[in-house]
């Protein structure tokens, strides 16, 4: 049997798991390649491991025996999917890995934000609560809700979007659904996406992003909301449009947004969410996916998809 080649691109995101497959293979694999470094110096492959490098013309230019593309990652916006189609090469992604375990960050951002609990942190550490001379230290302008009676709208019920709401629901809130944006039709079970906003107390994003929904809360979609409505975002950042969110966020309409994705990631230093000096804003590094139990059963799904596609049996197939 004809050796396989296989690269793996980013190893780093696979920890210290190594891959053992069950057919001849000359595998080779990087920590971490830049996106130039990718077209420079992967070429010939038959199987390319990616998480979140682009597979564009010009990767697929240079592996023209490219029969697998194996993503470690539920997303495929950065793979070519038309392309892929066209030149017969399969792509699959992983699914149900982390479902938990992105909907326990989601909950742990939400409470975060309602509890103002950043705020309130930094009061300790600063000293402001030893210098208050009150056995309780509360600013005015920064209250603190209880979860239990809020409306909770979730964009995407997937699996993370399902977790969310059952761990919502031990807390009392009130859960729908939102119908995706533009949509001239509403799916039982589903409130159309305007209407949602108008209610939301909390509003929790878990869709994939595309075109119909890249920067679906903008400055008009914003404005519907609440004033006093929280965000939480562990999708994709270009769901948002961050300039619009920062406008809403200063003149106090959104009273807090967590998320654990950016529009560009790694962001710039310069980033105004980054320089804020909001304390109702709270971002982590997308992170949210990155559990020791949820890496395990990535790489397992992983290999699984490599083997079986390989095989000629569809196994988490895109294209």
């Amino acid at each position: 049997m004809q050796h396989v080649r296989v690269t793996c691109t980013e190893k780093k995101y696979l920890g210290d798991c190594e891959f053992k497959f069950d057919f001849p293979v000359n595998y080779s694999e990087f920590e971490k390649l830049t996106q130039q470094q990718f077209y420079d110096q992967v070429k010939d492959q038959h199987v390319l491991i990616v998480n979140d490098l682009k597979i564009d013309q010009q990767v697929m230019d240079s592996n023209p025996d490219l029969q697998l593309i194996a993503l470690c990652s539920t997303g495929f916006d950065h793979v070519d999917i038309q392309l892929a189609k066209q030149r017969n090469i399969k792509v699959c992604n992983i699914k149900e890995y982390a479902g938990d375990t992105v909907a326990e960050h989601a909950f742990l951002l939400m409470l975060n934000l309602v509890k103002n609990l950043q705020f309130y942190q930094n009061s300790v550490k600063s000293g402001q609560w030893s210098d208050s001379n009150c056995f309780c230290f509360q600013d005015e302008h920064m209250p603190i809700y209880d979860l239990k009676g809020k409306k909770l709208v979730i964009v995407g019920r997937g699996e993370i979007g399902q977790s969310l709401a059952q761990k919502a629901q031990a807390f009392g809130m009130q859960i729908c659904f939102a119908e995706r944006p533009n949509q001239t039709h509403c799916r039982d079970g589903y409130i159309p996406f305007q209407t949602a906003l108008q209610m939301a107390d909390v509003l929790s994003l878990h869709c994939a992003l595309n075109n119909d929904n890249r920067h679906m809360l903008d400055q008009e979609t914003l404005g519907l909301m609440k004033s006093k409505s929280f965000i939480v975002n562990v999708s994709r950042g270009a769901l948002v449009n961050e300039q619009d969110l920062m406008v809403a966020l200063r003149s106090g309409h959104i009273a807090g947004y967590a998320a654990d994705v950016m529009t560009q990631e790694p962001p710039s230093r310069d980033n105004p969410l980054l320089n804020s000096g909001l304390s109702n804003v709270l971002l982590t590094p997308h992170i949210a996916w990155a559990s020791e139990e949820a890496k395990q059963r990535m790489f397992e799904i992983l290999v699984q998809n490599i083997e079986l596609n390989l095989k000629g049996i569809d196994t988490n197939r895109v294209v």
